[in-house]
């Protein structure tokens, strides 16, 4: 069975019987020439995974047979959240497929004092490219779960959003060197979940620093070098999943 054959449904689209691909998931299916009887992997988006069958070609898509549910886990145990600076053009784009292959949970875009692009309510429909993305990269990695891209918001309300029992790390390019990952964060006890703030290019302001601060945010720097604002993103989940995650080939806490 092919590691690409990778298919994310709906947990509504699985209850039909015979399960259809219809649009870019059955041009996936010509693309990676699949034939009747072939098997393949599909998803609810969720947590659960079926191993299927090509059943038949038709006009309106591809007809599947679902046979097993699968007992596989690729989800890191650590829940993550990225509150991601709202930078332009394709750079979010870039955050979302990376993170979302990392294990990301949770995906915000956020709009802080330096961003330099404001986010319309016309440009909602960019939301519909970055859930795709996302669902690409799920499949692209053979992950279960399809992380939740929320809509835009402003960097006060994505610090009311923060779970209680979530660890919240801000990363600030004017932290002092003494603000670190090793000293501030290696001494936790076993994290479960973790939201992260990243800033536009223009970083964080000293005022909004100070307001996570008072939110009970860690505050720390990631690098000794300027760090893109998508790259840093990504290297910031990239932590967080190798600190308390899965990353690294650990299999169990």
């Amino acid at each position: 069975m092919s590691s690409q054959a990778r298919f994310i449904l709906t947990p509504e689209a699985l209850q039909h019987r015979p399960v259809v691909l219809s649009g870019t998931d059955a041009h996936h299916c010509q693309t990676l020439r699949l034939k009747v009887n072939e098997r393949v992997f599909v998803s609810d988006g969720r947590k659960k995974e079926y191993i299927a069958r090509v059943i038949r070609f038709v006009k309106y898509g591809v007809e599947l047979e679902l046979l097993e549910e699968t007992q596989r886990n690729p989800e890191s145990w650590l829940a993550i959240t990225l509150y991601q600076g709202f930078a332009r053009g394709s750079k979010l784009d870039l955050v979302i497929q990376k993170t979302t292959e990392l294990g990301v949970s949770r995906i915000v875009p956020v709009i802080s004092e330096y961003s330099q692009i404001k986010p319309k309510a016309e440009r909602e429909h960019r939301r519909d490219r970055w859930q795709e993305i996302a669902r690409q990269a799920v499949r692209q990695s053979g992950r279960i779960q399809l992380p939740e891209i929320a809509s835009p918001c402003s960097f006060s309300e994505s610090l009311e959003h923060k779970l209680e029992t979530s660890v919240g790390i801000l990363f600030s390019t004017t932290s002092p060197e003494h603000e670190n990952w090793e000293n501030q964060l290696r001494s936790l006890a076993p994290v479960q979940a973790v939201s992260l703030w990243v800033g536009p290019e223009g970083g964080f302001s000293k005022q909004e620093v100070h307001q996570a601060r008072e939110q009970g945010l860690y505050t720390i720097g990631l690098s000794s070098r300027v760090l893109r604002s998508e790259t840093a993103g990504i290297t910031a989940v990239t932590l967080a999943q190798f600190v308390w995650g899965d990353l690294g080939g650990r299999k169990y806490r």
